[in-house]
């Protein structure tokens, strides 16, 4: 049986192949974490609950999990491989020092009711997140162009300060590339307008999602400790340390 030692708590909902660089991270706040490949939320929790810990480890390679992510990735990275090996989910708790495993059928369908909504608006908010990244890649485009501009800006003022007659077919391409490009932009910051309001609109709804989130990691937490408690005494859940 692995070593546990108390510490923050990282609740998240995420790919399992991102479990190893999410739990590293240390929060001191509610956020939502970039989680490498995938989603996640983490909130840290303190004081009576951190003697708690689970990894719901359920197929497709996703995980739910209230990690300290410290001494726990042996034993969950082991129930990742059984569960790719047998395709049947398995739930991991940890109650102070004693770790252990579950199989129970209907203990792990109650397990997949109670992460559900937590695991829906983790994805939700992911979404939500590839939405503001691909507004913001447009509203990119709009500097650069600005960019190319002045570029022109500045070559143009550079050879009209020589006045001399043998630039003019390069000051006609220069002038005719800054209307161009000045036509652009003007178009683009017509759209920015409208993608601004969506960047505001999307920014509120993923405070609201976070909100939502919150709650349903800490619902989640305290249910699922009273699920393992319940397997525990009902020998439901086996024991690492004989497993």
């Amino acid at each position: 049986m692995s070593s546990l030692r108390p510490g923050p708590l990282a609740l998240c909902s995420l790919p399992i192949t991102s479990f190893a660089v999410f739990c590293a991270l240390t929060f001191s706040a509610p956020r939502v974490a970039a989680a490498a490949g995938g989603y996640g939320y983490a909130v840290t929790s303190s004081g009576e609950g951190d003697d708690f810990q689970y990894a719901f480890v359920m197929r497709g390679r996703e995980l739910s999990c209230a990690l300290n992510g410290r001494n726990t990735g042996n034993a969950v990275a082991k129930l990742e491989d059984e569960v790719d090996r047998t395709g049947r989910e398995v739930l991991y708790v940890a109650i102070g020092d004693r770790e252990y495993v579950i199989r129970d059928s209907s203990t792990i369908a109650r397990a997949g009711e109670i992460v559900e909504p937590m695991n829906r608006l983790g994805k939700e908010q992911g979404r939500l997140g590839s939405m503001q990244g691909e507004l913001g890649r447009k509203q990119g485009e709009l500097g650069s162009l600005q960019g190319q501009v002045g570029q022109v800006e500045g070559q143009l003022a550079r050879l009209e300060a020589h006045d001399d007659d043998s630039h003019r077919a390069d000051l006609d391409e220069l002038r005719q590339q800054l209307r161009e490009l000045s036509a652009q932009v003007r178009a683009i910051s017509e759209r920015q307008r409208t993608l601004g309001e969506q960047q505001r609109e999307l920014g509120e709804r993923q405070r609201e999602l976070g909100q939502q989130q919150a709650r349903a990691s800490r619902l989640a937490f305290s249910q699922l400790r009273e699920l393992a408690e319940k397997a525990i005494a009902s020998g439901n859940a086996k024991s690492l340390a004989s497993d």
